[in-house]
């Protein structure tokens, strides 16, 4: 199936993920790509011409632009929930605005991508301060500058259209940035090793749960209910991976410490139970596709090293791990990554109402 101008649009927003803004449109018989690719000090824009939107897509990845293999995986996906029955939408039907005063794909890309970032932030800040500042000082200021990044976007977004959102998305949005900006404020102390990781893994894991509910806000106004159980698939998603998020910064703080804290081995298993919990949820609700893309993305081999690394915590207790945490982090944030990539698929399969 060649691409249309909804597909494409599609594709080039996943592979920019809140890193830029793209679209795509026809000009007489050329396809073209218009790509906005925000910068450290300024945007950037490209724009792509060819004879078809694939051929525009190469000419994008060949020029660093776009990530191949991000662009591969999306066409395969949409290849996969691809309906004949359903007919395709010509290039001036798709060229038109969705979702009514929402902008639904936008703003639910920005904030997934900014939780990516806050959860990045919060296992980084973990091993920092459980290491009493030995590890992770350089990432941990990298990493700060990626989450601005992020929370500026949004920041940016909502000013633009913030006559056009419900007032309840609104609202809590505000609330998400309120919390994020107290975040922001504590990171000197926590440079200074003066937040303890139990405390920092809890101001985080709040300001999360804050910004997964901008998005189930909108799913109650914007989604056809026909996709209801698609939608409930991607947000099980979005919190088993945010679950996986907390589990990382626990151990890897426990990890560090060869010990765990008063109750956290409680935590821990509190945290793998529930992750296992909306995996299973996400399963019995995802349309195959998903679900292929998922059973195939367990199937490799960092999962199983990431399991090895789970059963040691939770056989020992009492410490005495014998795990290096920065094989840890690195292993589980490339499970996260992979959770990350299945959400962005179903994520930008969902149209709005």
């Amino acid at each position: 199936m060649a691409l249309g101008v909804d597909e494409a649009t599609r594709i080039v927003r996943f592979c920019l993920a809140g890193d830029g803004w793209g679209t795509a449109s026809t000009e007489d018989d050329t396809r073209v790509l218009k790509l906005v690719v925000n910068g450290d000090t300024q945007a950037q824009v490209f724009r792509f011409e060819a004879a078809s939107f694939e051929l525009a897509l190469k000419l994008a990845v060949d020029a660093g632009v776009l990530r191949a293999g991000s662009v591969e995986k999306q066409i395969a996906f949409l290849g996969r929930v691809a309906s004949p029955e359903a007919g395709e939408r010509s290039d001036a039907e798709a060229s038109l605005p969705a979702g009514g005063p929402v902008q639904f794909p936008e703003l639910t890309a920005m904030v997934s991508a900014l939780v990516h970032e806050t959860q990045r932030e919060r296992g980084i800040s973990s091993l920092y301060a459980a290491s009493g500042g030995r590890r992770f000082g350089e990432q941990l200021v990298s990493q700060w500058r990626a989450t601005e990044r992020r929370r500026r976007a949004l920041a940016i977004f909502q000013e633009g259209c913030t006559d056009r959102l419900p007032s309840a998305v609104a609202g809590q949005i505000g609330r998400a940035q309120d919390l994020l900006g107290k975040i922001v404020a504590s990171r000197g102390r926590i440079e200074k090793l003066q937040v303890p990781p139990t405390e920092l893994i809890d101001s985080y894991s709040h300001l999360n749960r804050e910004l997964l509910r901008i998005i189930d806000g909108l799913l109650v106004t914007v989604i056809d209910p026909v996709q209801r159980p698609t939608a409930l698939a991607w947000m099980a998603l979005l919190y088993a991976k945010e679950k996986t998020g907390v589990e990382r910064a626990q151990l890897v703080s426990a990890f560090e410490r060869d010990r765990y804290f008063e109750g956290q081995y409680h935590s821990v298993v509190g945290i793998i139970a529930a992750r296992e919990s909306y995996l299973h949820l996400f399963a019995a609700a995802a349309p195959p596709p998903a679900g292929d893309l998922m059973h195939e993305n367990l199937e490799s081999p960092t999962v199983s090293t990431v399991q090895k690394m789970e059963q040691i915590a939770l056989r020992h207790r009492r410490g005495g791990f014998g795990v290096d945490p920065t094989d840890w982090f690195s292993a589980i944030t490339d499970q996260m990554d992979l959770y990350g990539d299945v959400e962005s698929a179903v994520r930008t399969s969902l149209t709005p109402a």
